[in-house]
């Protein structure tokens, strides 16, 4: 039974699997070839007959190289965080918030470009490239005064709001394509009669205080342009507090 978690095909320990003939392309080739496909189409596209087609192989040329459409995932998914890894720690001089700001614009435009890593699941395989990621994400937050607990806290909860602004993007964008209904037609097609039928101000006292103190004026509450700087600015002034409160001399601008 091959490594469920895929362990040596990622760090390129172990042999190839040694079934059918000679191998007509390189293991490069069948990732990138299988990564345009869950592009265009998304993993439910993703077969190794259908990869092997777009390659003009015949689908055993690609054990040579993975054994189970599994591994071939995994793969994919560290040659896709590849990408960022090059340039994700905090350069030098860079202010922790800027580095944890621009980390996180990092991670956002990678799930833009390969969607269906958000559909795979919450657990990423243990590639190089991937355990590069999350090294370059606890970076910005050593030694700025936070305990190490706090630390890795802190990290995991940045990649963790990226990734749900992002599966929550996508989430819409595949709405939209579907219904072909967009999110302000939505709601408007909704505040024609939903407010005044059914929305009780007694049983929903935060939204109506809100309401009538303007807070909901501004489209830009829910605007999904810039909503990604404005989560993590909201999240960073959290971590500065932290910081500040906690007496190490960075003042609350994270310099």
């Amino acid at each position: 039974m091959g490594d469920e978690h895929h362990l040596d095909l990622l760090w390129g320990r172990g042999p190839g699997t040694g079934r059918g003939r000679p191998a007509r392309t390189t293991r490069e080739q069948v990732v990138a070839a299988a990564l345009a496909r869950a592009d265009a189409a998304g993993l439910e596209e993703l077969s190794m007959r259908a990869v092997a087609a777009d390659l003009g192989v015949g689908v055993m040329a690609l054990y040579t190289h993975v054994e189970s459409r599994e591994g071939l995932v995994a793969l994919m998914i560290d040659a896709a965080f590849a990408e960022i890894t090059g340039d994700l720690y905090p350069h030098p001089g860079e202010p922790w918030r800027d580095a944890a700001a621009r980390q996180a614009r990092a991670l956002w435009e990678l799930y833009a470009r390969h969607p269906w890593i958000l559909h795979h699941g919450s657990r990423l395989p243990m590639g190089p490239h991937v355990l590069g990621m999350e090294d370059a994400f606890f970076a910005p937050f050593l030694d700025i005064g936070l305990a190490p607990a706090e630390t890795v806290n802190a990290a995991i909860a940045l990649r963790s709001l990226v990734t749900g602004l992002a599966r929550d993007s996508t989430s819409e964008q595949d709405q939209v394509r579907r219904t072909g209904v967009g999110l302000a037609e939505y709601w408007s097609s909704i505040n024609a009669v939903f407010w005044e039928r059914y929305f009780e101000q007694e049983r929903y006292p935060s939204m109506t205080r809100l309401w009538y103190e303007g807070g909901f004026e501004s489209e830009d509450v829910l605007a999904e342009e810039g909503i990604l700087e404005r989560a993590v600015d909201a999240y960073l002034d959290g971590i500065a507090v932290r910081v500040h409160s906690g007496g190490s001399g960075q003042d609350a601008g994270g310099t």
